[in-house]
Formats: structure tokens, C-alpha cells, sequence
């Protein structure tokens, strides 16, 4: 077992004979004396005392008052730093364990800069606990709890409203249409937004969500501005949409024939080419049916800028899922009949081979079937391979409209997680100069005194290391984060595999498929 010593900068500094608050922590193979500061802070308790030389020497010697015996009687665990009179160096260290003084015990007296690990603390990875069992970390984090509260003006402003009557009245009356609101939203994006939203601020706090929300409003507000400055952008949404409706029907026309050499099914194809043009003439008329409430969401949208760019990228999301509710259909009407064919041409191809699938043993198995049997199966199966090139055809139009949507959706959702999840707190302390990270600490080796047994070092942040630390670490932290939000959403390459294979989509929102996948677990 050894002992490690965690002791301020600050107090060998400015603080030559004092008493020592902080933690002890007593582990399987080590103990720490964690000295925080020289007043009683949160969470802390006297542990200590630095005293000068000849004091150690008195208590060494027994030669202490009645009052500092029984006092040492008491004491379970203590620590006793002796300072030397002139110079202020460190000459002795004692430690009492479980009430007895071990001499032979290793003692490792770990001097940190109390600048750099009170900068570590405000970190946000220390703040959620990562890290797992370091040391350091571990050090920041009791530095970071052990700091008074402290409310600023804005913070305790919010809280009085909140603590307010009127706003408990308030809150009563606008239930009922919270609640109608919600089952109305619950499956857009802005829905799903806003409650990442909330989870966000109440993880990161009041210091770490107000930078992100205050740059969040700052890039809506000036969305805001350009929308009153250039005018509504309605119009030119709507262009997009016709462009978009002007190149399918092209696209569908140039399908009649032999399209890229393809030997298309006349009867099928005209079928579809009547089916489909129809569907793209009711989208478009739906589309002019709603121009107007398009137009007038713009306003909305602009409007949610007072509350973030990250609500209007949402809202924008709904909107384009909104006019292209149309294009999901044609892709699920496509998904169905291909996915037909290809079931029907896999069954058919097992019997041609002479194989069945049993679907109580869930697997497949020869079987010998009748003449009758294959012949019929042999019919059935050059018709839907001569009708396969036709429906592919048409799928694959239908699918990539419908892969295209999902891109930009998921291009928007991007955009708004990497806004809540930016460390926008740790930029601000950056710029200030106030920026530490664990990987921008260096350990230095003071020296050591073979006959007590104590090694002496000092840990301080390197003096070039903030802002090559922020943009290393603090940025790949925030990717790892995204990551790890995005983790149950399906991915652009997931979602593209699906339509390869035919698979029905049951959602529309990316958002959807990571709140889908919460609730089947």
C-alpha cells in the first residue's frame, strides 16, 4: 500500500503554515490525502495542516500541549506537512493511517497547478464523468464539486420565474394544448428536435448550455434577418419543388421504348408510365394546393430563429417532407412489386432446383416435386424474369428519388446534432486562454527523499498547449460525441443497402429511426 498526496500549488505558494481541507479516499492499495484548500469548501473536511519546522519537530518529540494530544488522539487519518523557516520548502511529510503513523509506507506528493486543473474541471468530458479511473481526472472532478455555486444574474432571474405563481398558472392552462400539440408533432422532426434540444440543456447545465444557445440564437437571428432583408424564400422553395416534379415526368417519358437499350415490357410499361404520370400530376396539384401554406410556414420558420438555427433546420426538414410525402409513396408502390419479384423469382429458382424452404425449420431442403409442379414453375418463372428488367427499371427511378430526400433530411439532422453537441463552453475558454485538456498535462520530477520514503512532482498544463489541445482533442471529443448520439439513427450507407434489398422503409424522418429503435428495446 502507498499513499498519494495531492496537494495544491497555491498553498505552497502563498499559504506557508495553514490548516488543509479536502477528501480522503481509502482504495484497495492506496490511500489519498486530496487537499483542496486551506477554508472549508462543499464537500470537504479538515484533513491536515502544513506547519513549520520546528512544530513538527515538537510533535515528533511529543513535547505538544495536552489540548494538541487529545486532538491527536482523535485523528484517524491525518495528514502533517512540515515547511522549512526560511525558504518555504518542503521538508517533512507525515501521514496517519487508520490511527497509526506508518513510516515505511511510499508517499508520492503530487504538487498540481491549481490554474490548469481548475481549467481541466470546466471541461465537459470531465464534467459527464469519461475517463473512466484516472487519477487526474478523478482530481478535476472533485476540484470541480467541491467549488461554490455561483448564480449569475440571468441564472437566478430564470430561476424566479420559474419558482413564480404565474408561471405555475400559466403552465396549468397551457397543458391541454401542449399535450394536443404533441400528438399532432409527434412525428416531425422539430418534435424530435426539440426533445434532444431539452435533454442537451439539462446535460451540459447552465455554463455549458449557455454559450451553445446563445451561438444557436445568433446564427438564427441572422437567418431571421436575411429572410426580412431579401424577402420570403417561399417562392423559390416551390421553384425547387416544380424543377424537381418538371424532371421526373421528363424522366418517366424518356422510359417509353427500349430505355438505355433495355427490352422493356410494352403492356407493363405503358401501365406504369399511365399509373405513375398520374401520381405526378396529383403531386403536383397537391403542391399547388398548399404553395400557399408554404409560403406562409416561411414565417414561422424565420420566427423560430428567437429560439435557434437549429429549430429552423428542423422545421426546414418537416417542409421538405411535407411536399415530398408524395415521392415516399411512389417508392413504397415500387418497393411492393419489386419486392414480389424478387421473392417470387428466389421461390421459383429453389423449385427449379429442386428445393424447398421449410419455414417450421427455417431453412431450405430438397424436395422432389412433379412434372406438373416444374412445369408450371418453369412457366412462372420466364415470365417474372422477362417482367423483372421493367419493374427494376421503375424502382430504381423511384428509389433514388426517395434515397435523394433521405440525404438531405439526414444532411439537416447532422447539421442540428453537431450544433447541440459543439463545444461551444470550451471555444469560449479557448479563446480566453482558460483551455485545458488531460492530454496537455506534463509531469515534472522534483526530487525525492529516500529516508521518509517520499517522491515529489508537479503536474501543470504545457504553456503552448491550449489551443493545439482544444482543436486535437476537444474537436475529436465532439466527433466521437456526435457519433455516439447518431448511434441508432441509420445511416446514409444502411438506408442504401435497404433499398438495394427491397426492404420497406416504416419511416420518414431519420429522426424517427433512432425513437423506433428506443422503443422496440
Amino acid at each position: 500500500m502507498n499513499v498519494k498526496i495531492y496537494l495544491s500549488s497555491k498553498l505552497v505558494e502563498h499559504c506557508t503554515f495553514c490548516q488543509l481541507y479536502g477528501v480522503i479516499e481509502v482504495q484497495r492499495d492506496e490511500i489519498r490525502f486530496v487537499v483542496l484548500d486551506r477554508r472549508l469548501l462543499p464537500g470537504t473536511y479538515l484533513i491536515g495542516e502544513i506547519c513549520s519546522e520546528s512544530d513538527y519537530r515538537r510533535f515528533q518529540e511529543g513535547a505538544a500541549t495536552d489540548r494538541d494530544r487529545d486532538a491527536l488522539l482523535q485523528e484517524e487519518n491525518f495528514l502533517r506537512l512540515s515547511v522549512s523557516d526560511r525558504g518555504g520548502r518542503i521538508k517533512h511529510v507525515t501521514t496517519k493511517v487508520k490511527g497509526v503513523t506508518i513510516e515505511t509506507l511510499d508517499k508520492i506528493l503530487i504538487i498540481y497547478d491549481e490554474r490548469g486543473f481548475s481549467n481541466l474541471a470546466e471541461n465537459r468530458k470531465v464534467e459527464e464523468g469519461d475517463g473512466g479511473e484516472n487519477d487526474l481526472l478523478h482530481l478535476a472532478r472533485l476540484i470541480k464539486s467541491a467549488k461554490p455555486a455561483r448564480n449569475s444574474a440571468l441564472q437566478d432571474a430564470l430561476g424566479w420565474a420559474i419558482a413564480s405563481p404565474v408561471t405555475g398558472t400559466v403552465r396549468m392552462v397551457a397543458w391541454p394544448l401542449l399535450v394536443l400539440l404533441r400528438v399532432l408533432l409527434k412525428k416531425t422532426a422539430l418534435y424530435f428536435h426539440f426533445s434532444e434540444w431539452v435533454a442537451s440543456v439539462r446535460r451540459k447545465g447552465f455554463e455549458g448550455a449557455k454559450w451553445a444557445l446563445l451561438f444557436d440564437i445568433g446564427f438564427g437571428v441572422m437567418v431571421l434577418s436575411a429572410v426580412l432583408y431579401f424577402g420570403n424564400p417561399g417562392a423559390y422553395f416551390m421553384e425547387s419543388a416544380e424543377l424537381v416534379i418538371n424532371y421526373l415526368r421528363e424522366l418517366l417519358q424518356t422510359l417509353r421504348g427500349s430505355p438505355i437499350g433495355l427490352k422493356l415490357n410494352v403492356p407493363l410499361n405503358n401501365f406504369f408510365l399511365s399509373c405513375f404520370l398520374y401520381h405526378v400530376d396529383l403531386w403536383w396539384t397537391f403542391l399547388i394546393i398548399v404553395s400557399p401554406a408554404i409560403h406562409f410556414l416561411f414565417i414561422p420558420l424565420s420566427v423560430l430563429g428567437l429560439l435557434g438555427f437549429s429549430f429552423q433546420l428542423a422545421m426546414l426538414s418537416d417542409l421538405i417532407i411535407l411536399i415530398s410525402l408524395h415521392a415516399h409513396c411512389f417508392y413504397i408502390y415500387a418497393a411492393v412489386l419489386y419486392r414480389i419479384e424478387i421473392g417470387g423469382i428466389r421461390a421459383l429458382c429453389r423449385i427449379v432446383l429442386g428445393k424447398k424452404r421449410n419455414v417450421l425449420r427455417d431453412r431450405v431442403e430438397s424436395h422432389e416435386y412433379m412434372n406438373r409442379q416444374l412445369f408450371l414453375a418453369t412457366l412462372t418463372f420466364a415470365v417474372l424474369l422477362f417482367l423483372f428488367p421493367t419493374i427494376l427499371v421503375y424502382y430504381a427511378v423511384f428509389a433514388t428519388l426517395r434515397f435523394g430526400i433521405y440525404c438531405v433530411s439526414y444532411a439537416l439532422m447532422t447539421v442540428r446534432r453537431m450544433i447541440l453537441r459543439f463545444p461551444f463552453d470550451g471555444l469560449i475558454r479557448w479563446a480566453r486562454g482558460q483551455y485545458t485538456h488531460v492530454d496537455s498535462l506534463e509531469i515534472y520530477n522534483i526530487g525525492a527523499y529516500a529516508k521518509e520514503n517520499i517522491t515529489i512532482i508537479y503536474i501543470a498544463p504545457r504553456a503552448d498547449a491550449g489551443g493545439g489541445s482544444f482543436w486535437r482533442t476537444g474537436m475529436a471529443w465532439n466527433g466521437e460525441a456526435t457519433a455516439a448520439t447518431t448511434k441508432g439513427t441509420i445511416s446514409i450507407g444502411q438506408f442504401f443497402g435497404s433499398l438495394v434489398r427491397g426492404e420497406m422503409v416504416p419511416f420518414i424522418q431519420p429522426d424517427e429511426s433512432v425513437h423506433r429503435k428506443e422503443k422496440e428495446v
